[in-house]
């Protein structure tokens, strides 16, 4: 529908998602008669920026060394660790090998024990002066703990792809159901919330709409 009918002239498609490269090669696979091949993709909550060829996808080298300066990703993932051994492993673990990379560790944890997490990680980052961020999303008990590159993320990560495309802010619409793509729909864009999003999302949308900041078009 979208490249038949819906797609306005011009426009390009990026698709945002917190999953590694290999995990969304299986998605589209496997929903390949309802997912449109993107023709720029974020993966990896906005550390892994990557460009469609005609032989697959390739990395945007330029992303990934800017996010490099003033990060360790040993110190974070021993900061991990240490959170992980804090908490209890039947309360906290690494999330598997492939939702890794070189910025970006990502730990499970029950919701009463993320503060915990976040606060071993921020600790540590601040005591090696590493420029961090920590996304927390999840629901249903348990969340994702991303601690990634200060330049990384959904958002920034969108404004990226955006300015290589030539898009103007209001030419741009993100679109989100997780706790995970508020700080991508905090931005200048227009933004979609899907109807099945995650309650934190709803949740911070209402919000937003309650203090003026968030307007319905």
């Amino acid at each position: 529908f979208w490249s038949s009918s819906a797609k306005p002239a011009g426009s390009k498609l990026v698709y945002s998602t917190g999953r590694s490269l290999a995990s969304f090669n299986d998605l589209i696979a496997k929903k390949s008669d309802v997912m449109v091949e993107p023709d720029k993709l974020i993966c990896a909550v906005g550390t892994k920026v990557f460009e469609r060829s005609a032989d697959g996808w390739i990395e945007d080298d330029g992303w990934s060394k800017a996010l490099g300066v003033n990060w360790s990703n040993a110190v974070v993932a021993d900061a991990a660790k240490r959170a992980v051994d804090e908490c209890g492993h039947e309360n906290a673990h690494f999330r598997p090998a492939d939702e890794q990379n070189e910025h970006k560790v990502t730990v499970g944890v029950k919701d009463e024990y993320a503060s915990v997490v976040e606060r071993m990680l921020r600790d540590a980052c601040a005591a090696s002066g590493l420029d961090h961020k920590i996304i927390i999303s999840g629901s249903c008990g348990w969340k994702f703990v991303d601690c990634v590159s200060a330049g990384a993320g959904k958002l920034e990560s969108l404004e990226y792809v955006r300015k290589q495309l030539g898009f103007e802010h209001l030419q741009t619409i993100a679109c989100g159901d997780s706790g995970n793509d508020i700080l991508m729909l905090s931005g200048d864009t227009r933004c979609i919330i899907v109807g099945n999003a995650e309650s934190e999302l709803r949740q911070w949308a209402n919000d937003r709409m309650a203090n003026g900041q968030l307007a319905l078009e």
